[in-house]
């Protein structure tokens, strides 16, 4: 690394350059020959030109574009630069879901939505960590040697917000009945999920947990996001109309976009939640609003030009060569534990999800689309996983099967999620109901 702080600079811009380019030629691919969502392909293009694969070539007798970061053992595989400015790409991605959402739809189903995320939270969790326990990548000997296992299962609870309210914008379905509980649930489903995390990453830091650690966790998360959800609703108006005020060129986006940030930091930082709810529950807070519709504009250009810097980078993070690496495993073994994740990934979802949706008001036809909306981990399981990767808790093998499932759920959602909205309503009939009482 050169001393100058400008050649610094320099170098990072043309990495992002590269990354940049990089994300757009994988993810048009994606789009326009494989018609699979996008960030699939910029998934792929950061593992192609991640320092284990290409990135990491001396060409022509020169260094390599993407060197491992000095002194390297674990952790993350790609300069703190590099991962700052994915971090604010997935802040910004999920401060616009929250825009996106409907909030009064979100209001009105967030208590069968609540059934849906503690059904696709409690079984793939269960899954996930009885797998890696079955399969040999953790154990019960101690705490510690669970806490690889109670990571997969806190990578199995996630729910892809991006990429489910992606398509079901597409097929225009946001705001039926079935895409708003899907996306409510999804969202309740991330914040108990990162509730475990919450608690997972104390373990790993303290070595022990207590139920009064736990319950702590849980009000504080739980406290901040109800508190944000309500009162940034309450006040939402008087935010838009301060914001709106602004009239110089882009003045009410960049203080959106502020606001965003300051609640994802205080998550993070003070509750043990994720950026990533802060963002999405702010967005969520002012989707009424008028600012919302002079902001949507702008926010999709930032959105266009920063989310795919996210997904290459977790990309990049992604060494398969490290399958099977490991003193304790085999390249055979992890092959069969991304596997087998992939297969519980998606019967934990589907039975998790979709059989508490018959409980609260869908037929067979809504459960269906509500398991197969629940399905995608997309960019959350990856946010997570990286966390994970980045403390030390996994190695590069689980980090590497945690990947493979990902892209197999987030693959197989659109698949059969569009096709699954053709057909009658979700919602279930009286008639349905005397039927079954009878």
């Amino acid at each position: 690394m050169n001393d100058s702080p400008l050649e610094v600079v320099a170098e990072l811009i043309l990495l992002l350059s590269i990354i940049l380019i990089a994300a757009k030629i994988g993810g048009e691919i994606s789009e326009r020959y494989l018609k699979i969502p996008p960030v699939l392909g910029e998934l792929v293009a950061g593992i192609l030109i991640s320092p284990f694969l290409l990135g990491g070539i001396h060409w022509f007798g020169g260094g390599a574009v993407f060197e491992l970061p000095l002194g390297e053992t674990q952790g993350l595989p790609v300069e703190p630069q590099l991962f700052f400015v994915a971090q604010v790409a997935a802040v910004i991605l999920l401060f616009e879901a929250g825009l996106e959402t409907d909030r009064q739809q979100f209001m009105k189903y967030v208590r069968p939505a609540t059934a849906v995320a503690a059904g696709g939270v409690v079984l793939p969790f269960a899954m996930g960590f009885g797998a890696t326990i079955m399969l040999g990548f953790a154990s019960l000997e101690s705490i510690q040697a669970m806490l690889p296992a109670l990571f997969v299962g806190s990578i199995m609870t996630a729910t892809s917000v991006g990429i489910t309210a992606r398509v079901l914008a597409d097929i225009r379905r946001l705001d039926s009945p079935e895409g708003v509980t899907v996306l409510a649930g999804a969202v309740i489903d991330d914040v108990l999920g990162i509730i475990i995390l919450a608690v997972i990453v104390g373990i790993a830091e303290e070595g022990s947990v207590t139920a009064g650690s736990v319950g702590l966790v849980f009000l504080k998360a739980v406290g901040f996001w109800l508190g944000l959800m309500i009162i940034g609703s309450l006040v939402s108006g008087y935010i838009s109309r301060a914001l709106l005020w602004f009239k110089s060129a882009g003045g009410a986006l960049v203080l959106a976009l502020a606001l965003a940030f300051v609640a994802a930091g205080v998550a993070e930082i003070y509750f043990g939640l994720a950026m990533i709810i802060g963002a999405y529950t702010m967005g969520l807070a002012l989707s009424g609003t008028e600012l919302k519709h002079q902001i949507e504009v702008s926010m999709r250009a930032v959105n266009n030009f920063m989310v795919p810097i996210f997904f290459v980078v977790i990309g990049m993070q992604v060494d398969f060569t490290a399958f099977g690496a490991s003193e304790d495993t085999t390249l055979a073994a992890s092959i069969i534990f991304a596997v087998v994740l992939s297969v519980f990934a998606v019967i934990s979802k589907v039975v998790g999800a979709g059989v508490p949706a018959l409980f609260v008001g869908f037929n067979r036809r809504g459960a269906t689309r509500i398991a197969l909306g629940m399905l995608p981990r997309g960019e959350v399981a990856l946010i997570i996983a990286g966390i994970g990767l980045a403390s030390g808790v996994i190695g590069q093998d689980v980090f590497g099967v945690a990947i493979v499932m990902t892209i197999f759920t987030t693959i197989l959602a659109p698949i059969f999620l569009i096709p699954a909205f053709r057909g009658g309503s979700g919602l279930r009939s009286e008639a349905e109901d005397e039927v079954e009482a009878d």
